[in-house]
């Protein structure tokens, strides 16, 4: 059997108490399978970076159910005891920025989480290569960041976010620097590398010219979702 790659079910998020109590989440339920780029979009105020910190176990929800790849990581509490381990090793971060270290070639700067993991220098180096060569920008691996272009930079970020091959990625807003077609590329890319390595892969976004291409997405609006066939599901 093959476990959702993210499943969420009555998620909430309550900031504040009392009088100054706002609901953020008010029952989310979303799935998202292996392989799959969901589209996650809502106008501002409506909860999606509340959920994009719950699910990257950046803030605590109030309560709910996530599961990852089958494993409850959340169930009215925490069941994970390493929260930091679980960010580094199971969940690729993608920014509206690439914030890639600047003292750092491309490789060390891909390279970094798999050392920070316990991974030797030299394999860890050897697997950042072998991510840039795959989103194609292994020519520049010895590259020092402000030599390369906007969009190269994003590649790197994304080769970065990979490169532990975690079961889920959460992209925010990673084309709102872009051209139209460079933000197309980063689409491509993903969606590639969610088919290539099996990841599931969440994308907030408010860019029109990126939203066509989702097969499926979840609207986001005063606290609640609501699922949609996208525009590309006859592709």
């Amino acid at each position: 059997m093959v476990h959702p790659a993210i499943e969420i079910s009555g998620l909430t998020k309550r900031y504040g108490v009392g009088d100054a109590a706002v609901d953020a989440l008010k029952g989310v339920d979303m799935i998202v399978r292996p392989g799959e780029v969901v589209g996650l979009i809502g106008p501002s105020g409506s909860g999606k970076s509340t959920l994009l910190k719950c699910l990257g176990a950046v803030i605590e929800p109030t309560s709910g159910r996530m599961s990852l790849a089958g494993e409850t990581i959340y169930d009215n509490g925490w069941k994970v005891a390493d929260l930091r381990a679980l960010r580094r090793d199971r969940i690729g971060f993608v920014f509206q920025a690439p914030y890639l270290i600047p003292f750092l070639d491309v490789t060390d700067n891909v390279a970094l989480l798999p050392m920070l993991a316990g991974m030797s220098n030299g394999k860890a180096r050897d697997r950042a290569r072998q991510m840039l060569a795959a989103l194609d920008v292994g020519h520049r691996a010895q590259a020092q960041v402000p030599q390369l272009s906007g969009g190269e930079q994003q590649r790197v970020a994304i080769a970065r976010a990979l490169v532990n091959q975690p079961p889920i990625i959460l992209a925010d807003e990673p084309t709102a620097p872009l051209d139209s077609e460079r933000a197309l590329t980063v689409i491509r890319i993903l969606n590639e590398m969610a088919q290539r390595f099996g990841t599931a892969i969440i994308v907030v976004t408010h860019d029109e010219k990126i939203i066509p291409t989702f097969r499926r997405i979840y609207h986001i609006r005063d606290g609640r979702t609501y699922e949609q066939a996208g525009e590309a599901r006859a592709a």
